[in-house]
């Protein structure tokens, strides 16, 4: 996963790549890592899909600009689109449900 710093760096991954997941975290949220951890084991089966992290605690503008207000926010972009969000209650199983479903629509089955 590649932590992301700078707003214009985020847009060009975004608008790149076919199936983007940005995580928005923070170093004082205590739900964040146990989250990554688990977002990162889904996605590690999907090589299709590109995996970024936002502090959103140390980079609030990059933040404001996807509306991100609170933490931990996922969102999953689809050909540069925002498709899914996701609060801070995850379901992991339907999150993954939508990346496989995604990634064969687009890629055909991995």
């Amino acid at each position: 996963m590649i932590e992301i710093k700078k707003s214009d760096e985020i847009d060009n991954l975004i608008n790149e790549n076919i199936i983007t997941v940005i995580y928005f975290t923070g170093t004082s949220c205590g739900a964040c890592e146990v989250i990554k951890k688990k977002i990162k084991e889904i996605l590690k089966e999907y090589s299709n899909v590109n995996y970024y992290e936002v502090d959103g605690e140390k980079n609030v503008d990059i933040a404001a600009k996807y509306g991100v207000f609170s933490l931990p926010i996922l969102l999953l972009f689809i050909e540069g689109k925002e498709t899914i969000r996701i609060g801070r209650n995850i379901d992991f199983l339907e999150f993954e449900r939508s990346v496989e479903r995604y990634n064969s629509l687009l890629f055909g089955k991995e």
